[in-house]
């Protein structure tokens, strides 16, 4: 159905384009103008002067336009020859009221459009082009011209607007808005140039012009730079981050074990963090918002302060005190980022025991949620908000965060779109793991964690990669926007340009479908002759990052299609709006590399079938000299000319991405892969050929007939959405950590990389087999494998082994999984425990494995501990 609405969607588009209706309005629509005038009012605030400024800029950079900006004061008729611009609030300026009067315009007000709003309206007379651009307030008349230049089209020599505009509109949310810069990611692994200060800047104009009003920051110079055009500042503070080098008895049991945050139940490091607060503070600029945020990290697990979230409001509490004492007009919000129920519940009694006016939000981020398993690991959830779920998962817990806390409380959110996997909302590695008590997720509510990255994609891309995911995150903003006030989103770079600023286009219009937020953004980046073929594209582009069932990445058609989708677009684009697209650079540089990727895909499959087709042939009688001569004509298939092509193509528009913009894709970095274990499949033809005739008749039975047990046997591939029929507990291995390449060796095949386990649970990983045949004798063979783990995590991994139990009996007794490159143990089932036609295998924790302390254990379990693991499994008839 999701591909079908896809197939419709791009009917629809080339329908258009094909009828010249397109998404804009044709030329005879537009009304073209060389020469433009801003007038703003003789009372103008700073705000109006440089909101004038900014349009001036905007519409004459890198062209031969005529742009002037002029007092009303100063002008004695309109220009005849010019569009005459008249901008400002609706208050200052003299001018802009007589035509209010003249055409007899309603006046603005608190509700029509509302706070923030503006008015856009073409003036109708014949001799004089006029367009009225009027805030309600500086905002307004900033957001009036982020209007304006959506709608304009800028080209070289000429400015094309609508011949009718009449917008009367403002936002409906009262905080809307989103990190900004570069990510240390695209610095380090995409080797970008550093943005300049006005390169910062624009970006911070481009998501304000797109409706946004607060921005977080930490730096003097973007705290000014933002203020200056009458916007809101955020800052965050962390309760309990020391941020400096502390006492080791101060620290905290931080939930995945991180350093630098301290217990507040030590009464010193607490004092510590009241005199931390102090100090900034005292000397700060006044910002609108602080956040103080829970976890991820921060927080504490020891029991001292459990409940953390009661240790951790009331601290907050007198942190207020103290930002109030300095900042008095200062708003105060907290997260409650990786707490579990019982934090949650000790704060809503705590604010519901009497009034906290100095607490003016519950902040909702990524770990928030009690009724969704996402990476960060929250330990437990509400599953008795499952009952009748409406609308589904995302909607339950905010809904009921707004029936527990005091009216005089609102609900803002700080969401994240910005990384495609392993994160709030993201596609999730591996079926999310149990929580403390035992729960997953209840059956109707799988589809969201049934979504998955790509298993090729996911090798090159980093979690920042660049994408755009349009659909989903439109789904999730309804879900989830209903319930609060508005939203800071979380982001790390700008590689979630498209996710961004659609966030902050619903944040203004939330009833705005998602093919018209994909028009919109396509004609504002884009121009409107590319936009169709854009639009398309983007929808495509969000398909094809995705894992789908039968049809992996070497068949998946629409990722040629989007590329040629990109390049018609770049070829629909004039010059001008070429010339300095460093947005349209990057899509083209991610259809340049989803291709190559493809294409060497592609190329090793069909390199494994030829030695697989080899190795057929011997298989009946496998000589060695045979084996060795498939092993010496091994070659590993070097690039096509084609995909010679598309890298060189990638590189160079990447050099121009980075030049233009600071911006790269760094997968062109990262694009050598062993995609389908080839490492594997060399390594067993080499122990075919070292082995005797009949152990290398199975070690190449294996390569031909890789999942096949044989007659009246069973095979099990445990990981996620895999064929595993026999598995009665355990579930998907998710790392606990984004995933890193040096985690588990690229020679595994995929089925060998992915596996099932349990944490510190008694039982581990179990299968139960019926209706086995009582008079036959069966042999189990298992692929095993266990992870490295980097060095902050890698000190309280102490599990290597496991016992295999048949039944009552000791298959065998701690057995070390290999590290890294996966490996096959096989056993022969004693016919005493299948005669009843039934057999348990259960897999056994080493006596020493999460065991002991609860905070070590919950900082093992948050972390990717594991107790149990297993890939694979064959029973097969001896």
């Amino acid at each position: 159905m999701e591909f079908q609405s896809i197939r419709l969607y791009s009917l629809f588009i080339t329908l258009l384009a094909l009828s010249g209706l397109s998404l804009t309005a044709q030329e005879s629509d537009y009304q073209s103008f060389t020469k433009i005038s801003i007038i703003t009012g003789s009372s103008a605030s700073e705000v109006e002067l440089k909101v004038s400024q900014l349009l001036h800029d905007r519409l004459s950079e890198n062209n031969h336009l005529s742009v002037d900006i002029v007092s009303e004061k100063d002008v004695t008729e309109l220009d005849a020859q010019s569009l005459n611009i008249v901008l400002g609030h609706h208050q200052n300026h003299s001018l802009m009221q007589d035509i209010f009067n003249q055409y007899r315009i309603p006046t603005l007000t608190e509700l029509a459009p509302g706070p923030e709003g503006f008015l856009l309206k073409t003036i109708e007379r014949e001799d004089r082009a006029i367009l009225l651009a009027a805030g309600i307030d500086d905002r307004g008349c900033l957001y009036s011209v982020g209007e304006i230049l959506r709608r304009a089209i800028i080209e070289k020599d000429q400015v094309l607007l609508p011949n009718h505009i009449d917008i009367r509109t403002a936002p409906a949310f009262e905080i809307r808005g989103t990190q900004f810069g570069q990510s240390r990611i695209a610095k380090q692994l995409g080797k970008v140039r550093e943005w300049t200060t006005a390169e910062t800047q624009r970006v911070i104009l481009d998501y304000a012009l797109a409706g946004a009003n607060i921005f977080p920051t930490h730096s003097k110079e973007d705290y000014d730079f933002i203020k200056s055009y009458g916007l809101m500042v955020e800052n965050s503070f962390g309760a309990n981050t020391a941020g400096s080098d502390i006492p080791l008895e101060w620290n905290a049991s931080e939930s995945i074990g991180r350093k630098g945050y301290v217990c507040l139940s030590v009464p010193e490091a607490r004092k510590f963090m009241l005199e931390k607060c102090e100090n900034y503070f005292k000397s700060s600029p006044s910002y609108d918002l602080i956040k103080f945020y829970g976890g991820d990290g921060g927080g504490c697990e020891c029991d001292r302060c459990n409940p953390y979230g009661l240790t951790f409001i009331k601290l907050v509490e007198e942190m207020a005190a103290i930002i109030h004492k300095y900042h008095p007009e200062t708003r105060i919000y907290f997260t409650n980022q990786k707490f579990d129920n019982e934090d949650d519940n000790a704060i809503f009694d705590y604010l519901n025991e009497k009034p906290r006016p100095w607490l003016w939000a519950w902040g909702y981020g990524p770990g928030s949620d009690a009724t969704t398993w996402q990476p960060g690991h929250r330990q437990s959830h509400r599953m008795d908000l499952f009952q009748y779920p409406g609308f589904g998962p995302y909607g339950l817990y905010p809904q009921e965060i707004l029936h527990q806390i005091p009216r005089r409380h609102q609900l803002l959110y700080y969401n994240e779109i910005t990384h495609w996997k392993y994160a709030q909302h993201a596609y999730i590695q591996m079926y999310p793991r149990a929580d403390r008590n035992g729960d997953l997720p209840p059956h109707w509510g799988h589809e969201i964690y049934e979504r998955r990255p790509d298993q090729f994609l996911t090798m090159v891309y980093n979690r920042l990669t660049f994408y755009a995911w349009p659909k989903f995150y439109h789904r999730v903003f309804n879900d989830l926007m209903r319930y609060g006030i508005g939203d800071i989103t979380h982001s790390s770079g700008h590689h979630d340009h498209f996710n961004q600023w659609m966030w902050q286009r619903l944040l203004w219009a939330p009833r705005t479908s998602v093919e018209d937020v994909i028009n919109e953004y396509c004609i504002t980046w884009f121009g409107r002759e590319a936009a169709p073929l854009m639009a398309e594209a983007l929808l495509l582009l969000e398909s094809n990052m995705e894992e789908q069932p039968g049809t992996p990445l070497d068949q998946k058609v629409d990722i040629e299609r989007y590329y040629n989708l990109v390049k018609q677009a770049g070829q629909k684009m004039s010059p001008h709006q070429m010339s300095n697209n460093w947005l349209w650079r990057m899509y083209m540089q991610k259809g340049a590399l989803d291709r190559y990727i493809q294409l060497d895909v592609d190329q090793q499959k069909k390199y494994e079938k030829s030695i697989i087709s080899k190795a057929a042939n011997i298989l009946s009688i496998p000589k060695k000299s045979d084996i060795e001569s498939i092993i010496d004509s091994w070659k590993i298939p070097v690039e096509s000319t084609e995909m010679q092509s598309l890298k060189a193509e990638a590189k160079e528009l990447g050099n121009e991405s980075n030049e233009l913009f600071g911006q790269r894709i760094a997968g062109i970095y990262n694009l050598k892969h062993d995609y389908i274990g080839l490492g594997w499949l060399y390594r067993q033809l080499q122990r075919s050929a070292n082995s005797d005739t009949e152990t290398a008749k199975e070690l190449l039975r294996q390569i031909v007939h890789y999942e096949d047990p044989g007659q009246g046997g069973y095979y099990d591939n445990l990981g996620t959405a895999n064929i595993a029929p026999n598995v009665v507990h355990g579930y998907p291995y998710d790392h606990g950590q984004p995933y890193v390449s040096e985690m588990l060796s690229e020679s595994n095949r995929p089925s060998q990389r992915s596996m099932h386990f349990t944490q510190d649970e008694d039982e581990g990983v179990t299968l139960l087999y019926k209706d086995l045949d009582p008079n036959a004798e069966y042999r189990i063979r298992f692929t095993l494998v266990r992870p490295w783990y980097q060095e902050r995590y890698a000190d309280r991994m102490n599990q290597k082994s496991e016992t295999i139990w048949a039944d009552d009996q000791v298959l065998a007794k701690d057995l070390e999984l290999p590290l890294q490159m996966s490996d096959f143990y096989s056993f022969d089932i004693p016919p005493s425990l299948t005669n009843d036609g039934e057999l348990r295998i259960m897999f056994q924790r080493a006596d020493d494995v999460a065991r002991g302390d609860r905070v070590e254990i919950e900082q093992w379990r948050n972390s990717g501990g594991w107790g149990t693991m297993v890939s694979e499994i064959w029973l097969s008839k001896k």
